[in-house]
């Protein structure tokens, strides 16, 4: 009975719960928070190092030093900026390697874009809409695209946002104004794809989440 009901909780139990679950040894909860969080991994190491393999090891090595610093992390909200501030470090200290078939965005989106709603042409029109709006993405300079995969990809607010890329809120928001200022050029000819955001909040108006004490590695030990 407790194993099923550890298996039917992990998707229901917050980040802390898991957390804290796993100190103890519970597998099923670490497990729980590399699968909430994989994909938007991959979607970031990707979108800076344009090589899914090494997107993946991205994935792994952030997961390692995860579990290396579980026991010092205090996560009440804000283990998921602490996971994409080091797979940022990590993407940035990977080195390119040679020969490799660089890879778009589109590749890891997955369904972020897609909407299986509608009439096959218009499920075709979306599918191209969205390849657009990648392709868009893509072409943006570096710290500019992180900001959209983060916010528009994997729903980090802004404050997060500051917290993985180390700048003021102030500034993300600058960053985003900007990538979308460039984004409509691209898209003025398809109003109907609707990525502009809502209009964001003060920058006051954000709750700070509580800091994790554990500092982010960045070198293997």
């Amino acid at each position: 009975m407790k194993a099923a009901k550890q298996g039917i909780s992990g998707e229901e139990r917050s980040d802390r719960e898991l957390v804290y679950a796993a100190r103890t040894g519970e597998m099923l909860a670490f497990d729980a928070l590399f699968y909430r969080y994989r994909d938007g991994i991959f979607r970031l190491g990707l979108a800076i190092t344009k090589d899914p393999s090494a997107a993946e090891e991205i994935v792994v090595d952030t997961f390692t030093r995860a579990h290396r610093a579980l026991a010092r992390l205090e996560p009440d909200n804000s283990l998921r900026p602490w996971l994409y501030r080091v797979a940022v470090n990590l993407s940035y200290n990977r080195r390119p390697r040679k020969n490799v078939i660089l890879s778009s965005l589109e590749e890891a989106a997955g369904d972020t874009f897609a909407n299986d709603e509608g009439s096959p042409p218009s499920i075709a029109e979306q599918a191209e809409l969205r390849r657009f709006v990648l392709q868009s993405v893509d072409a943006l300079g570096p710290k500019h695209r992180i900001v959209v995969v983060l916010h528009y990809l994997n729903g980090l607010n802004l404050a997060e946002i500051a917290e993985v890329v180390d700048c003021p809120v102030g500034t993300v928001k600058s960053r985003l104004h900007y990538a979308l200022r460039r984004l409509r050029t691209h898209l003025a000819a398809h109003p109907e794809l609707g990525i502009e955001p809502s209009r964001p909040a003060p920058a006051t108006g954000f709750r700070r989440a509580k800091p994790i004490t554990a500092p982010v590695p960045i070198e293997d030990e």
